[in-house]
């Protein structure tokens, strides 16, 4: 910056921190909220499925007759507790039970009985017993296998092909830096924008809509120069955010960890935490000069607001995209593409999968996106109908 954007820098920065609501919002709650999300959440998601597991699931059956064995050897070990109910796929929908069997006699003598597992997929406990119910079934239709093989004189582990072993090509901290990767990059990315946004609203909007505009566009500093000393102040609160969300988290995993059950502090080591601050810096810099162009565009603080919601719908599109199709991460020309760029290169650096391809075109494109959003405010700042208006 020179120094007229230095000393509008400055002075702006120094009324939005004296704003409460850019306090307490960009920088006191990430500090706060940041450590119960990151470990509460999955703390809860984990307990719940454990329990989830480790109690008998409620299922009815149709057709019980034919699976009199099976069900009885379900029961006793607890895998399952037949609940009776007039209308079993009702009782589904309404949550009495977890899971319907449905089973029909065989074709043939000796032939299989064919089962129907009934199951909510939107209930996790549906799904879950639904898991455990092939479980038991698979289990019961080993046994009875073996039992008639045996029977007959033929070992029974002389005629499995292979034996299959599936092992995580990633460590007990990697694995938790998963969960992470799910969470992290959201949250680092709503505060980014959560961040700067008072800021923005206010410097932008807000001094047209105070009538302060046509007095500060006479003074010395330059066109250029007032924008970059305003996109400084939104970028330096936003990094203030960045910055306190991954401290936090840090800080929460090193402190709590022993005592909740979750990913450790060794999960993020330094080798990731800086890459991943820094690649938040790059995206934190487009999201603000984003944010002030619109907010510089735009009549009025209110219709600053209008214009800020689709580029957090984009943001937040983003990043569940990631989450949803993280395969896409290997494709290089996608870190070229504005939003989902800084998702992916997030996500990438937390997992330790991007190549420094990948992060250069993602940083190179996060750079230039600032860039035009800082030439395009100082174009809005030429326009005399800006003043006049």
């Amino acid at each position: 910056m020179g120094g007229a954007a230095w000393a509008v820098f400055r002075k702006e920065l120094a009324e939005a921190l004296r704003d409460r609501r850019t306090l307490t919002l960009g920088l006191l709650i990430p500090v706060l909220v940041m450590p119960a999300v990151t470990l509460g959440l999955p703390y809860l998601a984990r307990r719940e499925e454990r329990r989830l597991r480790e109690a008998p699931a409620r299922v009815a059956v149709v057709g019980g007759e034919h699976l009199g064995a099976f069900l009885a050897a379900a029961t006793a070990s607890g895998a399952i507790v037949v609940t009776q109910t007039p209308d079993p796929r009702a009782s589904l929908r309404a949550g009495a039970v977890a899971a319907v069997v449905e089973a029909s006699p065989a074709e043939g003598e000796g032939g299989p009985v064919r089962v129907r597992l009934v199951y909510d997929e939107a209930s996790t406990a549906s799904v879950v017993a639904r898991r455990k119910l092939e479980e038991a079934l698979a289990r019961y239709s080993l046994r009875q296998v073996e039992e008639r093989l045996t029977g007959r004189g033929v070992d029974p582990g002389r005629l499995l092909p292979v034996e299959v072993e599936a092992v995580s090509i990633r460590s007990d901290a990697e694995a938790g830096r998963v969960e992470l990767a799910g969470l992290l990059p959201f949250f680092m990315t709503i505060w980014m924008m959560l961040g700067g946004q008072y800021a923005a609203l206010d410097l932008g909007a807000g001094e047209r809509e105070r009538g302060t505009l046509p007095g500060l566009l006479v003074t010395p500093p330059g066109r250029l120069d007032l924008v970059v000393g305003k996109f400084a102040t939104v970028f330096a609160l936003a990094t203030a955010s960045v910055l306190l969300v991954v401290g936090s988290v840090l800080g929460a995993l090193h402190l709590l960890s022993p005592v909740v059950e979750g990913p450790s502090a060794a999960a993020v080591p330094l080798r990731v935490a800086l890459p991943l601050c820094g690649a938040g810096l790059a995206l934190a810099a487009a999201l603000s000069a984003t944010q002030l162009l619109l907010s510089l565009a735009a009549r009025s603080v209110r219709e600053a607001q209008q214009l800020f919601t689709p580029l957090y719908l984009l943001v937040v599109a983003s990043v569940v995209l990631a989450q949803l199709l993280p395969e896409w991460g290997h494709r290089l020309w996608l870190y070229a593409v504005p939003g989902l760029n800084g998702a992916y290169l997030l996500r990438g650096l937390l997992l330790e999968t991007v190549d420094a391809a990948q992060v250069g075109v993602a940083v190179a494109g996060l750079a230039a996106l600032t860039a035009a959003a800082l030439a395009a405010g100082a174009w809005v700042y030429r326009r005399e109908g800006l003043v006049t208006g």
